[in-house]
């Protein structure tokens, strides 16, 4: 029997046998470390197709929504341009201002503020500067939701937010709220935005099919005032005064609001002081008894320091209630030249 510790002795025979046995040993270890290493790199290979694969379904499922995107971008393109027509330039604010207040007139709503603000600095690039107006109206429920809904119908794109609406102590309603109006921004404002850093742009939002709104019209009239109640209540508290003649004929000075009034100082004028009123670039000689302002006010009392008046307004529920004020006098103008005229 053959021994390992005699191999050096074996007959060549079993010499040649042994070697070429463990040679086959050596190369049926290599052949299989090489399947493991091919089945390794087949793994690979097909976790890298499966991931192609994938890639490919979701870059086809992109490139059939190229068409509906392109589309989604022209309706955007062409809503943009019709809200941007929509947008006045800066010149044209005062206009915008004006029809505001006039939208609030036509309803029989009385403006006791009504505040233009800077305008809001933006955060990031846009296509519109943004102008909060602070007002406060008085007047009845419906005729401020006519109001609201006029402010809808203007060609200009104007929003109401930090609404508040309440019952005041003489039975008015008095509605409290910053107006947003928007224009085109201008040159040196485009300029400012040029140097924003750029706004990552999000996904669109699903579409969703939106009923349009069939107008602006103020058509809830017929329906109860849900503050009418106490508005009565309150008004039956308080005493009403005479209604003005409104027959009467109405006096220079009637057709200019007391805002737009100062009193420059006072002159001895028929034996009695009168006022000097300035107002529309002149100056009015306004003797006690006289009208001014656009609410019948009456002048009731005239010193240097000032003078003092009393108006009569009609309220939402028709009655006619009086409010007393006075301007006075502003010391250090400096007038330009104007012509002074006496009232009758």
């Amino acid at each position: 029997m053959l021994s390992l510790k005699e191999a050096a002795s074996w007959p060549l025979t079993n010499r040649l046998l042994c070697a070429g046995l463990l040679g086959a040993l050596m190369a049926a270890a290599v052949y299989v470390a090489w399947l493991a290493g091919l089945g390794a790199s087949l793994q690979a290979a097909q976790e890298e197709e499966a991931r192609l694969r994938a890639a490919y379904r979701l870059s086809r499922a992109k490139a059939d929504r190229v068409p509906v995107l392109r589309e989604q971008q022209r309706q955007a393109g062409a809503a943009l341009a019709s809200l941007e027509r929509q947008l006045p330039r800066q010149q044209e604010m005062a206009d915008l201002l004006s029809s505001i207040n006039q939208a609030g007139l036509d309803r029989g709503l009385h403006f006791t503020l009504f505040k233009p603000g800077p305008a809001l600095p933006a955060t990031q690039p846009a296509h519109y500067v943004a102008l909060p107006i602070t007002v406060q109206v008085r007047g009845g429920y419906h005729a401020i939701g006519a109001f609201a809904a006029d402010l809808a119908r203007l060609p200009r794109i104007v929003t109401v937010h930090e609404l508040a609406l309440v019952a005041g102590n003489d039975g008015v309603l008095t509605l409290d709220a910053v107006l947003h109006a928007y224009r085109l921004p201008d040159a040196a404002e485009l300029a400012v935005q040029a140097k924003l850093p750029p706004v990552k742009m999000q996904p669109l939002p699903v579409r969703r099919v939106v009923v349009p709104f069939a107008g602006s019209d103020y058509d809830a009239a017929g329906l109860p005032d849900p503050f009418g109640a106490a508005v009565l209540a309150v008004a039956a508290t308080q005493n009403a005064v005479a209604a003005p003649d409104l027959k009467r004929a109405r006096e220079p000075l009637e057709s200019v609001a007391l805002s737009e009034m100062a009193m420059v100082g006072s002159v001895q004028h028929a034996g009695r002081l009168s006022a000097l009123i300035q107002a529309g670039g002149r100056v009015h000689v306004v003797a006690m008894g006289q009208h001014l302002g656009q609410d019948h006010g009456l002048v009731t009392a005239i010193s240097e320091q000032g003078l003092r008046y009393r108006e009569v307004l009609q309220e939402a529920n028709g009655a006619w209630r009086e409010r007393r004020g006075g301007i006075d006098v502003q010391t250090g103008k400096v007038l330009k030249p104007v012509i002074v005229e006496a009232q009758p």
